[in-house]
């Protein structure tokens, strides 16, 4: 065992009080010893002065700061409003870094490089009921006509550019069975609706039948390539539209249905979706027109419903009004004009209920 006297704490060196003075030693006229090889000390002589002189360094620090005036004294130039402006932006660049909207525009113009550029086009989906008497093949060829229409006035469109008309194109797919129909289609956001308000003037669709299920703005792909009307067939299943159905469940699976049959016929080459193995994802007639019914009471707008929604003017009618109406004011004419001057009728009253000027000024 080791002795507890036999531990030490190490010793801290001593700090030399000459090395400590000599650190605060100033500059000039310290002495120090000269001594000789015996140590012995023989004269006190003064240490050697610096090369450069008290005076020397004031001047130089003088001249520096003349120097400095000289530059700050520099006439400045004063700068327009518009560089004013534009150094302000500067500045609040480096401050804040790029905005969301300059990352967004890089990225689209990096998409656009890369052929990628983002499609931003709207997508609905509607079904309906044909009127009566009419039939497939009338609501197919009047939905193309209707299509047509939006393609020959591409070009004059506020809302088209050279660079984007491809961008302005309907895609999609449009199933016609023999009493109802559905259809998908994608375009821009003003060329969608300029389709919904055609497609509520065709003569073979029952636009009080027709309901909108779906609409997603701003896609930035497309699901579907080129523009297709089929004629189709399937078993009826006896679908119900009950209340307890989620409608924007029973609206997506329609949807998908739709999108499997275009997958379906373009990935093998078929255009027709009952000749390349799609059938079962046909919509049945039931399903459709459950859903296009006006009785039920699902959230869907109607075809009508939808474009007063979104196109027409807004109409607010606060509830102040419906409590306390507005007061109309209507100006009141011609009633003086069966009165003389002397202010008696024109037109005398029956005897003994006559009216002078002397019960007047009573």
């Amino acid at each position: 065992p080791i002795e507890a006297a036999s531990i030490q704490r190490p010793k801290r060196a001593a700090k030399s009080t000459r090395a400590a003075l000599s650190r605060r030693q100033p500059h000039f006229h310290a002495l120090q010893k000269d001594r000789d090889p015996s140590g012995a000390a023989r004269t006190m002589a003064p240490a050697a002065k610096d090369t450069t002189s008290k005076k020397d360094g004031s001047k130089t620090r003088k001249d520096a700061a003349k120097s400095k005036d000289s530059v700050e004294k520099e006439p400045s130039v004063e700068l327009t409003e518009e560089e004013q402006l534009e150094e302000s932006r500067k500045a609040v660049e480096e401050m804040m870094g790029v905005s969301v909207y300059e990352a967004l525009q890089h990225e689209r113009e990096r998409q656009a490089k890369e052929g990628k550029r983002r499609a931003s086009v709207s997508r609905f989906m509607y079904v309906g009921k044909l009127a009566e008497g009419s039939t497939d093949e009338e609501v197919l060829a009047q939905t193309k006509g209707v299509v047509a229409e939006l393609d020959a006035a591409i070009e004059d469109s506020p809302w088209n550019h050279p660079t984007t008309v491809e961008d302005m194109a309907v895609t999609g797919l449009c199933l016609a069975h023999a009493n109802c129909v559905v259809g998908v289609f994608e375009t821009k956001c003003p060329n969608a609706l300029d389709f919904l308000t055609k497609l509520e003037k065709i003569p073979a669709l029952e636009d009080k039948e027709c309901r909108v299920l779906m609409c997603t703005e701003d896609c930035p792909s497309r699901n579907f390539t080129g523009n297709h009307f089929r004629k189709v067939s399937k078993k009826p299943d006896n679908f119900e539209l009950s209340d307890d159905l989620d409608d924007v469940d029973v609206a997506w699976d329609l949807f998908q249905d739709v999108l499997k049959v275009h997958q379906i016929c373009t990935r093998r080459n078929v255009p027709d979706p009952m000749d390349c193995g799609a059938a079962d994802f046909i919509p049945s007639a039931d399903r459709i027109r459950a859903c296009a019914d006006s009785n039920h009471k699902k959230p869907w707008f109607t075809l009508r419903e939808f474009l007063e929604f979104f196109t027409d003017p807004i109409h607010i009618e606060l509830e102040s009004d419906k409590v306390w109406p507005t007061q109309r004011f209507e100006q009141v004419t011609g009633y003086l004009d069966d009165v003389n001057d002397d202010l008696t009728s024109k037109n005398p009253l029956p005897p003994g209920n006559e009216i002078g000027p002397e019960d007047i000024k009573n």
